[in-house]
C-alpha cells in the first residue's frame, strides 16, 4: 500500500478512537492552576525550566507513573499503527488518573507537557453565545494522547489542533508543551477557536487562569499556530482590534471581571510572579494586562522556579498570612489546595533518559519537597508509586500533606526551620546534579544497562530523605 494513503487511513483511524473515547471519558476538571515557561536562553545554564501547580480541592492524592509504549492505558484508545507510533511516558499525575486533564508528563523523546490552566471562569458571554463549547467535544486528556504521540513540541500542538478542527473543544483551557528546543503555549477560546504561540527562546511567559495569548500575526507560521477559521470568525463577530488585528486574550476574555468586577483572582499571581523575577518591569498589582514575554534581567534556574512556585505575597499588603488577610486571603500562587507541584527541566544535548527531569513535589508547595526524578527510571520510588483516596502512612502525597494540615494557622511562624531545612536539602540536591549527570553519561557509554538501576537508587535517596524530613516535621508538629 501506498505510504501516503497508509498514513491518511491511520490518521483516520487516530481520530475515530480519539472522538469516540475522550469526550465520554476524560472531560478535563476544574484547575485552577499556575504556570511558569522559561525558554533555553531565559535560564542560567541553557536548560528549558517548565513550572506548574496543579491546584484542585487539595485532596486529590498524587503520584508518578511510568507507562510503557505497550502498555494499554485506562481510557485512551489503544493504537499501533506505525505512523502513529506510542511513546513511553513519565506522568505526574492525581488519583483521578486520565481522568484529570491536568497532565503533566515528559515522553521518551523529551517532550514535556508543562501543565494545564483551567479558562472556563475568565471566559467571556460574549463569546459564550458567538462560539459556544462543543457538546462531547474535547477535554484536557487529550493531551495525554498527543504525548504518545509527539517527536517534538510543535507536532503535539499541530495533532491536538487537528483534532480540535474536527471535533471541537468541550472545556477552555491553556496548556504549555516544549522539547529541548521549543516551548509552545497553547489556548482554547471557544468550541471550534484556539491558538498556539511560541515562545522566544529568551523569554519567559507566566499564566494563571486567565487569557494571556495576546496579538497574532496570522502570516507567521512559524511562531503561531491557530484553528483555520479564527479570523473570519473574529472578523464576523465584529472581535477585531480597530488596528483589524486579532488578540486572543481580548476576543475571549475578560470573564472574571466581567462576574465579580476586577480580576485580581488571576491577575495578582500574574503580576507577583513577574514582580519576583523582573522587578525592572515595574509592573503594578493594579494592572489587568501584563506582557506575554518577559526577557529577565537576572536568567531563571531551577531554584528560582522553586521559589515562586511557592509565593505567597510574603512581604506585600497581601501576604495570606497577615492577621488582617487570614479571613479572606487573595489567592496566591502557592495554595493550600494545590496537589501537585513540579518544575520539568530539559536539558539539550543531554540523552533524554537523565537529561529531563521532573523535579517533583506531592502536595502543596508550601510543605512538598523538591525531588529529581529522572526520565530513565524503570521504577518509581515505593512511597511516590500510588495515590490512595484516604491518608494512608505509607503515600509520600499524605505524608507531605500533613505538616501542612498542622500548620496551617500559622505557618510561617511554626515551618521555619523547617523550611531553610528544606531548601538546604534542595540547594544540595542541586548541586549533586552535576555529578549525578556525570556519572549517568559513562554508565551510558560504558555499561547501559546498569543506568536504570542507578538512576533509580538516585530517586529513592532523595525521597527516602525529603519523607524522613515531612515525618519528623509533623512528629514534631503534633507534640506542640
Amino acid at each position: 500500500m501506498n505510504s501516503l494513503i497508509r498514513w491518511c487511513i491511520n490518521k483516520t483511524c487516530l481520530i475515530f478512537f480519539v472522538v469516540i473515547a475522550f469526550p465520554l471519558f476524560i472531560k478535563a476538571q476544574h484547575q485552577e492552576c499556575f504556570l511558569l515557561m522559561a525558554g533555553k536562553n531565559a535560564t542560567v545554564d541553557g536548560k528549558i525550566l517548565l513550572a506548574h501547580n496543579n491546584d484542585l480541592s487539595g485532596t486529590e492524592a498524587s503520584m508518578l507513573v511510568k507507562i510503557s509504549a505497550e502498555e494499554k492505558i485506562n481510557n485512551l484508545p489503544d493504537l499501533s499503527y506505525p505512523s502513529t507510533r506510542k511513546y513511553e511516558m513519565l506522568i505526574l499525575q492525581t488519583n483521578l488518573g486520565f481522568a484529570e486533564g491536568d497532565a503533566v508528563a515528559v515522553n521518551e523523546h523529551g517532550v514535556a507537557i508543562a501543565g494545564g490552566l483551567s479558562l472556563k471562569r475568565d471566559r467571556n458571554e460574549r463569546v459564550m453565545k458567538a462560539d459556544p463549547l462543543t457538546d462531547n467535544g474535547l477535554g484536557g486528556g487529550v493531551r495525554y494522547l498527543a504525548l504518545q504521540h509527539s517527536r517534538t513540541a510543535r507536532q503535539f500542538v499541530k495533532l491536538i489542533g487537528e483534532l480540535y478542527n474536527q471535533y471541537g473543544i468541550g472545556y477552555p483551557s491553556g496548556v504549555g508543551v516544549a522539547d529541548t528546543n521549543e516551548v509552545w503555549y497553547m489556548e482554547t477560546g471557544g468550541g471550534k477557536s484556539w491558538a498556539a504561540v511560541l515562545v522566544p527562546d529568551s523569554t519567559y511567559i507566566v499564566a494563571a487562569n486567565s487569557y494571556r495569548i495576546q496579538e497574532i500575526d496570522f502570516g507567521d507560521s512559524i511562531n503561531f499556530i491557530t484553528s483555520p477559521n479564527l479570523k473570519s470568525f473574529c472578523s464576523e463577530n465584529e472581535l477585531l482590534t480597530q488596528e483589524k488585528k486579532v488578540n486572543f486574550a481580548s476576543v475571549f476574555g475578560g470573564g472574571v471581571k466581567e462576574k465579580e468586577g476586577n480580576n485580581y483572582y488571576n491577575t495578582l499571581r500574574v503580576w507577583r510572579a513577574i514582580d519576583l523575577l523582573s522587578p525592572e518591569v515595574f509592573v503594578s498589582d493594579e494592572d489587568e494586562v501584563f506582557p506575554m514575554f518577559i526577557k529577565p534581567l537576572k536568567k531563571i534556574n531551577i531554584q528560582t522556579c522553586f521559589i515562586v512556585l511557592r509565593d505567597y505575597y510574603k512581604g506585600t499588603p497581601y501576604d495570606i498570612f497577615l492577621e488582617e488577610n487570614v479571613p479572606d486571603p487573595e489567592r496566591s500562587i502557592a495554595v493550600w489546595r494545590c496537589v501537585h507541584t513540579n518544575v520539568i527541566s530539559l536539558d539539550p544535548g543531554v540523552p533524554v533518559n537523565f537529561g529531563a527531569v521532573l523535579w517533583t513535589g506531592l502536595s502543596s508547595p508550601f510543605t512538598a519537597v523538591y525531588i529529581p526524578m529522572y526520565y530513565g527510571i524503570s521504577e518509581i520510588p515505593s512511597s511516590y508509586n500510588f495515590a490512595p483516596k484516604e491518608y494512608d502512612e505509607n503515600s509520600a502525597f499524605w505524608i507531605f500533606k500533613k505538616p501542612g494540615d498542622l500548620s496551617r494557622e500559622k505557618y510561617p511562624e511554626l515551618m521555619s526551620d523547617w523550611i531553610k531545612e528544606r531548601e538546604n536539602f534542595e540547594i544540595k540536591a542541586i548541586i549533586e546534579q552535576e555529578s549525578i549527570m556525570s556519572k549517568a553519561e559513562m554508565m551510558l557509554n560504558s555499561d547501559p544497562k546498569k543506568l536504570p538501576d542507578y538512576l533509580n537508587s538516585q530517586c529513592e535517596k532523595y525521597a527516602i530523605e525529603s519523607i524522613e524530613m515531612a515525618t519528623k516535621m509533623s512528629l514534631k508538629l503534633h507534640k506542640e
